[in-house]
This record gives C-alpha cells, structure tokens and sequence, in this order.
C-alpha cells in the first residue's frame, strides 16, 4: 500500500453541498471528458462505459458525462455518443444505473459542435442527409476535428437558417426529456469551448444581422431560449450550463473570441442568474498546450483563475471551476469563495478513486495522453486504485510536486 501524505479531510473539499436536486457529499467533480469511444455504429456510449462512470463513482459525488451529441447535425467528432436515439437511451441507462449503484449522481452533457465539424462525417449510416455544418455564420473554424479519415480541417459552416432554430431549441427539448428517461440526475447544456452556442455568443463567428447577431443581446440570445425551453422541459433544478469566457491574452477554444468577452459574459450571467440553474460552470483559460504533457511543468497550473473572480458577484447560485486544477489550488479555490465546487479532468482519468486520493494526500497516478481518445479500454478502465497502484506500470507523482519545477522557477 502506498504512503498517504497530508490529509485534506477538514477542507472544504469535504463539505457537502445541495446542487439542484442533488445532495452532494463532497465537492470534487468528474468535468465532461471527450473519449471518442463510442459505439459504431449506434453512437450509443461505449462498452465500457458503466464500467468507466461507475469506478470514478463516489458517495454523494458528482460525474458529469462525456459531451453528447443532441441530433445528428450535432456530430463533428467521431466515434462520439448521441442521445436522440433509444438505443442510445438504454445504453445509457446502464451507465447512470452504474453510477447510482455505487451512490453517485451524474449529468448529461447536451453539445451541439457547430462549426467544429467536417463533411465528411455526413457518410454515417446515422448521419446521413443531413446538413451543414451550421454555425452563427459562414466563418470557418481554424482548427481540425478528429473524423473516420483522421484529422480534417474543419469544414466552412452554413449559417443556421432562421427557420432551423426552432427545430433546434426542439432537439435539445427532446435530449434532456431522454436524459430523464435514461435515469440522468440533471443535464448540462454545452454554451462553451468554441462550439454552437458559443458560437452565437462570440463576435469572432457571429457575423449575422438578424436577431441573433449584432448586439450583445441578440448574439446571447439562442444560448437563453436553449435554457429557457430545457427548464421548462425538465426544471431548473436538473439544468446547469457550462460557459468558457476567454480573455484577449489568454489561448482561445478553436479559435472562437470575442472583442469584449467581460461585456457580453457579464451580461449573459446575469440573464442565466434569473433562471436559478443547478449551476453554473465555467472554465479557466488557461491550458498550454506547449506543457501540457507533463504534469510537473504544465504551465497553465501555475497561472491564477480569472473566471471566477470576474463573475461570480453576478451569479445567483452554485459555481463550479475547470481547468488547470491541482487538490492545492482547488483547496484555495474553495476556501477563498471563488468557486464552490472542482472538476478535474486530467486527473479524474488516471485517478478513479480521486477524491479519496485527495482526503487522505495519496499520490496521483500520472494520466497518459496517448490514451486519451484510443479506441479501447486501455487508459480508460485500466488505471489502478492507489491500493492496486503498486502494482501498475503507470508512473505517481506525490500532490505536492504537481506544477513544483514551475512554481520553483517563478521564486527564482
């Protein structure tokens, strides 16, 4: 067995917290997790993804799932799970079966790509007729998106038809009715990372002239009419949403900006506030992709959050943070009342048994990026407990040295 090193079991980590409808006992949450392991070709969740959800599954802890497609045109990833099919539905009956069984709760992510998309996906079997890819406009996302050919540049979007968002804001109606259905405790509508609806948020992409584009008001105003027509559908206590307002120096979700980020988020909060949402989550800028592979030097653990601070006096309710935690800065994080609960991702993969890991100071096993979206269950379901990590080939790091080389450079 391995030495533990400093417990956190008094910090506020460890307070149990009512978030919607859920009754929580701790505050470390499982942050949504692109996997690319979906079933083909039901796009149903993985084989193993009861196994996967259920050994990340604590008392009273919160699992968010993977993103999940609402409807077809939703698609710009491959091998990524839906959730507008029943067979999709019972497959992830299993899952939240799996989870509840162990006493967690979990949480449907509702994602539609956008512009982050690729025609070619248009040859599924599920997928075919249908149309765009569809965005706020006709700007063409910068980066590419894993497809059944490999990596694509993304494609130049359509913009969505005035008389195509109806049907929208219906699908996404439908996939939280199916997330309820599936046995999910609440769901979480996807605003942010550059896809759909930030889409519309951000003046990079919306060129429109309609409703929907120009002003702060119109270009937040697909994003309110999602979450108004899903609290109606569900209730507000089964509804957070997710947003990931950048700054002009801070690195961009495929490309997606805005020239006055604090203006058109703080209004958007401020509207989302009046519909007391489960939550709200947001996401810190401040992955580096330059460091990112080593958990020792990653330099986005050692920048300060900017996200919490900016918003949470306008935000009515609970908040939770992502994005360059470690148990120390999420500890502080708390304890400073800039957030109110932490997803981890990195860590959450290699780590099943995370926040036993960080009550009593065990070390992390250290994720492997290799592994991240690899069509098996390799670096899925195979990362060890910290009573069977003596045993596994992956390497620890003690909590104290995530980030240290860093942070040691910075004192220099």
């Amino acid at each position: 067995m391995h030495k533990r090193g400093t417990t956190v079991t008094m910090s506020k980590l460890f307070e149990p917290l009512t978030v919607g409808n859920m009754s929580l006992n701790h505050r470390i949450v499982l942050a949504p997790l692109t996997r690319v392991r979906a079933e083909e070709p039901s796009l149903s969740p993985s084989r193993w993804a009861a196994e996967y959800y259920s050994q990340r599954a604590s008392e009273g802890g919160l699992l968010i799932t993977e993103a999940t497609n609402i409807n077809p045109d939703a698609v710009g990833t491959k091998s990524t799970p839906g959730i507008w099919t029943d067979e999709q539905v019972t497959g992830w009956k299993e899952v939240t079966e799996a989870v509840h069984k162990k006493g967690g709760r979990i949480v449907l992510q509702l994602w539609h790509t956008g512009r982050v998309n690729h025609s070619s996906l248009n040859s599924h079997s599920l997928l075919k007729g249908r149309g765009g890819p569809y965005s706020s406009s006709d700007v063409t996302c910068p980066d590419e998106t894993p497809t059944y050919n490999g990596m694509e540049k993304c494609d130049q979007p359509k913009p969505l038809p005035l008389d195509m968002i109806p049907q929208l804001i219906e699908d996404y109606k439908r996939a939280a009715r199916n997330a309820v259905a599936a046995g999910f405790d609440a769901v979480e509508v996807h605003a942010a990372h550059g896809y759909l609806l930030d889409q519309f948020i951000g003046d990079s992409a919306n060129k429109r002239t309609d409703k929907y584009g120009g002003s702060i008001e119109n270009r937040i105003r697909l994003t309110l009419e999602v979450v108004e027509a899903v609290v109606r559908e569900i209730g507000a206590e089964r509804v957070g949403i997710r947003l990931s307002p950048t700054t002009k120096t801070s690195m961009k979700f495929f490309g997606l900006s805005d020239s006055d980020p604090v203006t058109v988020y703080s209004a958007l909060v401020k509207e989302l506030s009046k519909f007391k949402l489960a939550y709200l989550f947001l996401s810190e800028p401040r992955w580096d992709p330059s460091s990112a592979a080593s958990p020792e030097e990653d330099k986005g653990m050692a920048l300060p959050t900017v996200n919490g601070e900016t918003y949470r006096a306008l935000w009515k309710g609970v908040l939770m943070g992502a994005g360059g935690f470690t148990p120390k800065t999420a500890k502080q994080a708390l304890e400073n009342g800039t957030y109110d609960l932490i997803a981890f991702g990195r860590w959450f993969i290699s780590n099943p048994d995370l926040p036993d890991r960080i009550r009593t100071g065990a070390p992390l096993t250290v994720y492997n990026r290799d592994t991240f979206y690899a069509p098996s269950a390799e670096g899925y379901t195979d990362y060890p407990t910290i009573d069977n990590a003596k045993d596994s080939t992956y390497r620890l790091i003690d909590q104290d040295k995530i980030g240290q080389s860093l942070s040691d450079l910075k004192k220099n």
